[in-house]
């Protein structure tokens, strides 16, 4: 649902600008990925939204969900900049020496973004995804051994706090 944006509402298709600047590596406007992520989840991946509130959507999209998830946003961003690259490959060459600089960075602007969205294909085996992040906040990214259940004096577990049979009520 795009109205879950409260600060700035979006509109359900949106346009995002690839810049190549000086010393950038081409990686694409967070926003982008976050709407791009949000527009591709699907399958299991959208049931993990039902646990979300609405005015953290945003956040929770801000990092990579699943594998699938991040490829097919990979994927999709990738093919738009070829749309885009052919395209410009239909214009007519000469006009006005501030086309031909136009056309140049925006090719290289392109290009750069291709060449980080494919180096981040290569790397979606190392990225941490929401069910490693889910594991390692509630402690269970770790093996069990029956050792560590084992607790020695008067400690309970399972987070009880008394014994039963042990309350102190003056009625």
């Amino acid at each position: 649902e795009f109205e879950t944006y409260d600060q700035a509402p979006m509109d359900p298709v949106q346009k995002f600008d690839i810049v190549s600047a000086p010393g950038q590596d081409g990686e694409p406007d967070p926003a982008m990925m976050q709407f791009v992520r949000l527009a591709k989840l699907g399958a299991v991946d959208a049931f993990l939204l039902e646990s979300i509130f609405r005015k953290e959507v945003w956040g929770f999209m801000s990092m990579p969900v699943s594998e699938r998830n991040e490829l097919d946003v990979v994927t999709a961003i990738s093919e738009a900049c070829e749309k885009a690259l052919d395209s410009m490959s239909d214009c007519k060459e000469g006009g006005p020496a501030i086309c031909t600089q136009l056309r140049e960075s925006e090719t290289k602007a392109l290009t750069r973004t291709l060449e980080f969205l494919q180096r981040e294909k290569e790397a979606l085996d190392l990225k941490e995804y929401y069910q490693e992040r889910r594991l390692k906040d509630l402690g269970l990214d770790s093996e069990w051994s029956p050792e560590d259940d084992i607790m020695g004096g008067d400690d309970l577990s399972f987070g009880q706090t008394r014994t039963p049979g042990g309350a102190d009520y003056d009625w």
